[in-house]
């Protein structure tokens, strides 16, 4: 009855809010206009256009995180739309320095390729994007603290899980999420499906950022492959530390940080590879 209240009272608000929503629509659409026309002056639009788009559909999410109470698929989607945004606007940036020659941007643009390195960067950043949308996905379902123990999850190795369960991506609406609505099996694979996901990106990620030491004839390859695998290696140990000091908000912050620095370095590299085929 207490949930069921929660909902009806907010229903009301959810009109109230809409005039002052539609206006900071009109606001962020003003300004990103303005960055665009400034920037399209000596960059070429699609990217900025693309930027734009998505701020707006960013602000969105934003609303219906709260006008659907906190819908998991809604609340993943608003985490990787911002960090969607980031990663274009880094890469706006590199393209950027790249035009004005900036160093270090511009060596490493002119550093000569390595044999294969494109498809294994693309396949980085999309390894990455998926390792961040497990993330969002733990944390929208509330599922951090179905593993409280690591390396084990509930003391074994391989507890009751319900990975069917865990992983419906769209489910009522009307319905309060606030502290998740899922029983502990479907949790638990959730957080499960998060750490397997992570020992993929620390062994995938990290063979890359090995390659690029061992076989990168310029300094400024190897120093990026020290630089992913420097954050790679960090993040995974605020990983864990997040888990057993039991999900302190400063640490789970930091995990959120290390996860959009080790997405930027991997789409650094993923240019950089691809302007030096």
């Amino acid at each position: 009855m207490k949930k069921e209240s929660r909902i009806t009272d907010s229903l009301p608000l959810t009109d109230s809010l809409l005039p002052g929503v539609f206006s900071k629509l009109v606001l962020i659409a003003f300004v990103v206009t303005f960055v665009v026309v400034v920037l399209g002056a000596w960059v070429r639009l699609s990217l900025p256009l693309a930027i734009a788009a998505l701020v707006v559909f960013q602000a969105l999410l934003g609303m219906w995180t709260v006008t659907l109470l906190l819908k998991p698929a809604i609340v993943m989607a608003h985490l990787l739309g911002g960090m969607t945004i980031l990663a274009l606007l880094w890469l706006l940036l590199l393209r950027s320095a790249g035009m004005l020659r900036a160093p270090p941007i511009a060596g490493l643009l002119r550093a000569p390729p390595i044999a294969g390195l494109r498809g294994l960067a693309y396949a980085a950043v999309a390894v990455v994007a998926l390792q961040i949308a497990l993330g969002g996905w733990t944390s929208a379902n509330y599922a951090a603290l179905a593993c409280p123990d690591f390396p084990t999850c509930q003391a074994e190795w391989w507890p009751d899980m319900d990975f069917k369960e865990g992983f419906v991506l769209w489910r009522e609406v009307g319905v309060d999420y606030e502290g998740g609505l899922l029983d502990l099996p479907a949790r638990a694979a959730i957080h499960k499906a998060h750490r397997l996901g992570a020992l993929f990106t620390l062994l995938f990620v990290g063979a890359l950022a090995l390659t690029l030491w061992l076989r990168g004839r310029q300094r400024v390859w190897r120093g990026l492959g020290v630089a992913i695998g420097g954050m790679l290696l960090l993040q995974v140990l605020v990983g864990v530390l997040t888990v057993v000091r039991g999900h302190p908000l400063a640490l789970a912050a930091a995990h959120n940080a290390g996860a959009a620095l080790l997405l930027l370095s991997v789409v650094a590299l993923a240019y950089a590879a691809a302007r030096n085929r």
